[in-house]
């Protein structure tokens, strides 16, 4: 199904013009039957969704029923940090060799490529924008985009991107901090537009405040300015933004973690206060939102048993809260195993894909690394939004 003119579908396609958005939404094919052939089916880009599809894909490899040809569903790190072991994709069909993926600063070594860091660098190696290999609409040695932003007006008409859960971006603090607990969403701006630049003046200590944002290209990053910011770029009129790699509190330096604000996914740190993932956090916690529906905290937790899991009341297609996104999987129906990537992440109305037809395998997962899983239709049992 295609996604609906909920709060969050509009405030996620905000900066689009509705010929933009008509554009991008070509229509799936049928999903393809079983070829017979086992494919490798490769995805890179956002670090938001690296570590649940990671748990996705290996889930996959291993459905027989799913995944009846044994295609081997590959996902590529973010290869964030240099020196970082290069992750080797094997060769298959039209990508007639195998790819070590590292760091970009590193890609310059014989048989070795730039890793994809973020959203817009997952859509610019899927259609083959430099600086990665110009070939792959030709060989499909990348089959799929992770992103955690919706729908560009740049994007080419044959961009199909598979909604296939909810996560939630908030601003975030340190446990010691001069931040107060919660901000309103005129409050968030105001500090990322100049208006607010010490803590005591939204209701925190006298202290000023040190502005952190997502390294350029991340979805978050361009999520949290296009949503939570309304659009606007923020201000340097009173000092810095200072880019850091995405969901990574201890990007910090610790003497400034007291004056610090960040932007942060909820997923990202529900997986890391749970441990399914690296804990990155540095004592980040997520800070509460002022709004329509009073204050809100995007997380629960913990239960009885220490686990943290997002408030399914609040992190929803209807939410009040500023900052609830899909996350998707894009494809490209030019690439020479879209059909099977398809049997992966895509839908239509005849036929879900795995991430996409509300499995019980897929729901588990998800849950387990912080997203909220869509509500399949009760008619044609799609659980993915296509946009």
């Amino acid at each position: 199904m295609r996604i609906g003119k909920t709060k969050l579908y509009a405030a996620s396609v905000a900066a689009l013009t509705l010929a933009a958005l008509t554009t991008v939404a070509s229509p799936a094919t049928a999903e393809p039957p079983p070829n017979g052939t086992a494919e490798v089916i490769a995805f890179a880009g956002s670090d938001t969704t690296e570590d649940v599809l990671d748990a996705l894909t290996t889930a996959y490899r291993g459905n027989t029923a799913a995944n009846p040809d044994g295609d081997n569903t590959v996902n590529i790190p973010v290869q964030a940090e240099a020196g970082s072991p290069a992750f080797n994709v094997p060769a298959q069909g039209a990508c007639t060799s195998a790819r070590n993926y590292v760091h970009k600063l590193e890609a310059n070594q014989p048989s070795t490529y730039p890793a994809p860091n973020g959203s817009t660098d997952g859509k610019n190696a899927l259609q083959g924008n430099a600086p990665f290999p110009s070939d792959n609409l030709t060989t499909g040695c990348i089959d799929g985009g992770r992103s955690s932003s919706g729908p560009s007006r740049n994007d080419p008409a044959t961009f199909e991107y598979y909604a296939y859960a909810l996560d939630a971006v908030s601003w975030a603090h340190y446990e010691t901090s001069a931040a107060p607990a919660s901000l309103s969403e005129a409050e968030i701006q105001g500090i990322y537009d100049c208006t607010y630049t010490n803590w005591n003046q939204v209701g925190g200590e006298d202290a000023p405040i040190h502005r952190y944002i997502p390294q350029s290209g991340s979805g978050t990053r361009s999520f949290f300015i296009g949503t939570v910011l309304a659009g606007a770029e923020p201000s340097t009129a009173c000092g810095p933004v200072t880019e850091i790699q995405e969901h990574d509190g201890r990007a910090v330096p610790t003497g400034d973690r007291y004056n610090a604000i960040l932007p942060y996914s909820v997923a990202q740190w529900v997986a890391q206060a749970n441990n399914v993932v690296d804990d990155k956090r540095g004592t980040v916690v997520v800070g509460h939102q002022e709004n329509a529906a009073g204050v809100q905290n995007p997380v629960s937790g913990p239960d009885g048993n220490g686990k943290y899991t997002p408030d399914t009341g609040i992190v929803t297609e209807d939410s009040e809260f500023l900052g609830v996104r899909y996350v998707y999987n894009v494809l490209d129906s030019r690439i020479p195993s879209y059909g099977q990537a398809l049997r992966f992440a895509g839908q239509d109305g005849s036929g879900p894909g795995y991430l996409c037809d509300g499995n019980s395998q897929v729901t588990g997962i998800l849950t387990d690394y912080g997203f909220s899983p869509l509500e399949p239709d009760p008619i044609t049992g799609e659980a993915c939004r296509l946009s």
